[in-house]
């Protein structure tokens, strides 16, 4: 059922304005929001505008259909013009024109819920409606008879009123689009925050980027040297294996070759137990037997490990341990492994008849332990990178002093599986270097 409530003649631009403020106050009478009141109220000050601009004359109606919510605000705009060109240019949004002709069909089509244009040779006809709001009472016409009435026995101020009224809704646009400029400028903020975020985020990762080509780097070399030092006694053991195979070996002769196979399957057996520890412990798959350790007696053990090493290279090692006990909680193996690594370290990158010295201390509840040498010391650009896996083959180009320079590493894993630290230091390349290791004392806990 559509029930008609208004029919309003155009010919004037007055009437133009007569119908922008009769839809606005239909629109409200509706109970739709301000905002669709203006919606409403442009949509037919446009098509009206169109019938005065090119048909010349015509008609606006108003409407309301439905029997059952929701129902809807039905506008009708005709006129006997000689119809709209380029419809379905216009509907495409395809259509340009420095009159601003087809921006109100467009218009009306965006804004409003239901959109039906009939245009030809004896004129057009442009229907356009508004769902009324779900709260609404169902409306009819007799509803809007005593509105009707006031719309007549207004005065003919239609274009004051209609003037004061824009202004007003341009008053609230613009608020409207301060507030909006509040929240970009806000938006706008938060976003340049975010930029900030992902540049240093990119700039993390070009630095997580370079350091993953570093360490390819340093495994590929790092391969290189274990080729290097398994090809070398696999080689020797080889040809004295070859010789042993002779029939004119004496006995002597064989017992030296016999010698020399066994110390190059000792070197080959380093090598791979140095792998293997520290693939163990860099998982974290290294099983730690915790008990009191002595630390003196750990730097003894070391030391006599280490020590016929150092005294193929004339070295010197000194130790300056004190007579306090300095008790640690750990597995006692492995913690001379610590030191003699460290040590072993030292005597490699120190020439012959060098001085290193250890040297033990407390630093409140920890126990520290620093190896010092002479040798020659570490430039600044391979310090922050010591302790990595495979660094260190980067430490002595000629490779004279054999190994493959997984004992850093090895430290700084077990180390940190005793809840300690370690850190390296030194004045420069041929200056020398100091490690420092600190564990946490153990209390021992006496019952009375």
């Amino acid at each position: 059922m559509i029930e008609r409530i208004l029919a309003l003649a155009v010919t004037t631009e007055f009437d133009v304005i007569g119908a922008r403020q009769r839809a606005r106050q239909i629109a409200a009478a509706c109970g739709f929001t301000a905002l669709d009141q203006a919606r409403i109220a442009t949509v037919v000050s446009e098509l009206a505008r169109n019938i005065f601009n090119y048909a010349g004359a015509g008609t606006v109606s108003f409407a309301i259909a439905g029997d059952e919510a929701p129902q809807q605000l039905l506008i009708t705009l005709e006129d006997q013009g000689g119809g709209i060109a380029d419809v379905d240019l216009i509907l495409s949004g395809r259509y340009r024109s420095t009159t601003g002709m087809g921006l109100g069909i467009l218009s009306a089509r965006r804004l409003m819920d239901r959109f039906d244009l009939v245009s030809g040779p004896a004129g057009s006809k442009i229907t356009v409606g508004k769902r009324l709001p779900a709260q609404s009472a169902l409306m009819s016409a007799h509803t809007f008879a005593p509105l009707v009435a006031q719309f007549e026995s207004l005065p003919n101020n239609a274009a004051l009123s209609e003037a004061r009224q824009q202004n007003r809704e341009l008053t609230e646009a613009l608020a409207a689009l301060q507030l909006r400029q509040d929240e970009l400028m806000l938006a706008t903020t938060r976003l340049e925050e975010t930029n900030c975020r992902v540049e240093a985020l990119n700039t993390m990762l070009d630095d997580k980027a370079a350091a993953l080509q570093r360490a390819d780097r340093s495994k590929d070399e790092f391969l290189a040297i274990l080729s290097h030092e398994l090809r070398g006694p696999l080689s020797a053991a080889g040809m004295a294996a070859q010789l042993l195979q002779s029939k004119t070996v004496g006995i002597g002769r064989a017992a030296q070759l016999g010698e020399l196979i066994t110390r190059q399957v000792v070197h080959m057996s380093k090598l791979v137990e140095d792998l293997l520890d520290v693939s163990r412990v860099s998982r974290g798959l290294v099983q730690i037997d915790r008990g009191p350790v002595e630390l003196h007696e750990v730097v003894l053990a070391a030391v006599e490990q280490v020590q016929s090493a150092a005294n193929l290279k004339r070295h010197s090692l000194e130790q300056h341990v004190g007579r306090a006990r300095l008790l640690v909680l750990g597995d006692r193996t492995r913690l001379v492994q610590i030191v003699s690594n460290l040590l072993t370290n030292s005597i490699r990158y120190t020439d012959d008849g060098g001085v290193i010295a250890i040297r033990l201390e407390t630093q409140g509840p920890m126990a520290v332990l620093h190896v010092i040498d002479n040798g020659s010391g570490i430039g600044p650009a391979l310090m922050p990178r010591l302790f990595d896996l495979y660094v260190q083959a980067e430490r002595s180009s000629d490779r004279t002093g054999g190994g493959l320079g997984l004992g850093l590493a090895l430290v700084k894993n077990l180390v940190e599986a005793h809840e300690g630290t370690v850190a390296a230091a030194s004045p420069g390349e041929g200056q020398g270097s100091t490690f420092t290791v600190r564990l946490p004392l153990y209390i021992e806990r006496r019952t009375p």
